[in-house]
């Protein structure tokens, strides 16, 4: 092995011990999803005002449609099968520019189908375990900021089944509900999304 690593470029062998390192802890952490281990996918934290003047630690992600990207298994999905990509295509073709560029291609496409994944495993899990319309009438937090009425989605988190389960989330509200606010669920949309107001709004 030591010797296979010699003979390559300085190139290769960046892209080889990326390759390596990426595709082991991408295996344990779908061997850890597998058997129902750390299951949620850890986002980079991003510091947010909050209306106390204060901070609030939110993760930070792109949802799309329900889709979050730059998650803990998205990122090791692109460097994994980018890295890869990149290795053996730069020995096929010597283009650094070529290679390269075959792999950010390669592990975006990952990246998108391990976000289709988990958003599946997700909600087939909360579908198989938890009754939402029990959620009806039940407090939660939210998760990821919801847009005012009929400009979007965001998420929620609500206890259900004894366990907090995530939701996404539209809001009645005319205003933007941000990260962290106490809402009530008072209906559903699609039966696994929540529609959500301030509780604060609820009691008065």
């Amino acid at each position: 092995m030591s010797e296979m690593i010699s003979s390559m470029s300085g190139f290769e062998q960046v892209v080889f011990i990326i390759a390596c390192i990426s595709s082991l802890l991408f295996l344990i952490k779908a061997v850890m999803m597998i058997f129902g281990i750390g299951g949620d996918d850890i986002d980079v934290p991003d510091d947010v005002d909050v209306p106390d003047g204060g901070t609030a630690d939110v993760p930070a992600e792109i949802d799309v449609a329900g889709l979050e990207f730059f998650t803990l298994h998205g990122i090791l999905a692109f460097l994994c099968i980018g890295s890869w990509t990149t290795f053996f295509a730069f020995g096929q073709t010597g283009s650094y520019l070529l290679s390269v560029l075959l792999g950010l291609v390669a592990g975006g496409l990952m990246m998108v189908a391990c976000a289709f994944m988990v958003r599946a495993l997700m909600r087939l899990q909360q579908s198989g375990n938890v009754d939402t319309v029990k959620a009806i009438g039940k407090i939660g937090e939210v998760y990821l900021r919801i847009p005012p009425m009929g400009e979007g989605k965001g998420k929620v988190n609500v206890e259900l089944g004894g366990k907090e389960c995530e939701y996404e989330a539209v809001s009645l509200d005319k205003a933007e509900i941000p990260y962290g606010t106490k809402v009530r669920v008072v209906d559903l949309q699609d039966d696994d999304i929540m529609v959500v107001q301030r509780e604060s709004e609820e009691l008065e």
